[in-house]
C-alpha cells in the first residue's frame, strides 16, 4: 500500500509541476514521519524516499539511529516545534530545523552550534528554515508575516546559522482561494527575504501537505510534507 501511495503522490506532484509550468523534479517529496513505526519508514525508504520530517524529537532520535543502522541514507529535518530543553538533542540528530520562528530561538541554536563545533561534532553553520504563520491562525506556530524580514535579517547577522528558506503550514480550510493566498504570501516574503545580504540563496519553500500540495506547487513550493496520503490516518 505504501509503495502505491507514494507513486500516487509523486504523480500528483508531477501533474502539479506540469500545470504550473515548472521543471519536472523541482519539488521534493518529504515524508512526514509522525507516529509512524519503523517498518513504514523503511518501506518508504525502499521506494526511494530520502527526506523525512519529524514532529517529535524522541521519534527523530529513534528513527535516525534505526534507519542508519539499516543502511538507509536520508536527510532528517524537524518540522514541529522544538522545546528549548530538547534543542540540543534535535540539533545532534536532525540535518535541519524547519520551525525557527524567533531571534531568541535562533540565538540558542547559534550558541549550541558553537558548542558543537568546539566539541568536534559539527563544522560550519547550522541550517534552518524560518517558519511563517502565513494564515494568521492562533493554532499555528510561526512568526507573523510582517515580522519576517526583520527576524531574517537579525538571524543572518548571528553567524553559525544558515537560513535555507521558509516553511509554512498555510490556511487550514477547504477554501482554495484562502490556501492560495497564504502560500502566495509566503512566496512573496521569500522573494523579499532573498534581497537581504547573504540570503540570496535561501530559496527553499516548504509548503504543502496531503490536502493542499497541488496549490502549494502552483505557488512555488520546493518541498511538500506528506504523511496521510502515504500512510493513511495517523495511528492513535
Amino acid at each position: 500500500m505504501i509503495s502505491a501511495n507514494i507513486d500516487s503522490v509523486r504523480e500528483a506532484i508531477a501533474r502539479a509541476e506540469q500545470a504550473a509550468g515548472r521543471a519536472p523534479g523541482s519539488v521534493t517529496l518529504q515524508v512526514a514521519a509522525k507516529h509512524q513505526p519503523l517498518e513504514n519508514l523503511l518501506e518508504a525508504a525502499a521506494c526511494g524516499i530520502t527526506t523525512f520530517g519529524h514532529n517529535l524529537v524522541p521519534q527523530l532520535v529513534e528513527s535516525t539511529a534505526k534507519l542508519a543502522g539499516a543502511g538507509v541514507l536520508a536527510t532528517h529535518t524537524v518540522i514541529g516545534p522544538v522545546q528549548s530543553n530538547k534543542l540540543r538533542t534535535a540539533m545532534d540528530h536532525a540535518d535541519r530545523i524547519d520551525t525557527v520562528d524567533s531571534v531568541k530561538q535562533a540565538v540558542r541554536i547559534a550558541r549550541r552550534q558553537e558548542a558543537r563545533i568546539d566539541e568536534g561534532l559539527a563544522e560550519g553553520p547550522y541550517p534552518v528554515l524560518i517558519q511563517v504563520n502565513s494564515a494568521g491562525a492562533d493554532t499555528q506556530s510561526g512568526c507573523a508575516p510582517e515580522e519576517l524580514i526583520d527576524i531574517a535579517g537579525r538571524i543572518a547577522e548571528l553567524g553559525l546559522i544558515r537560513i535555507d528558506g521558509l516553511m509554512t503550514i498555510g490556511a487550514h480550510t477547504t477554501n482554495a482561494a484562502e490556501i492560495h493566498a497564504s502560500f502566495a504570501l509566503t512566496r512573496e516574503l521569500s522573494e523579499q527575504m532573498r534581497k537581504l545580504p547573504g540570503l540570496e540563496g535561501a530559496a527553499e519553500l516548504s509548503m504543502g501537505m496531503t490536502h493542499d500540495l497541488q496549490i502549494a506547487v502552483a505557488e512555488g513550493s520546493t518541498l511538500v510534507r506528506v504523511g496521510t496520503a502515504i500512510f493513511g490516518p495517523r495511528p492513535a
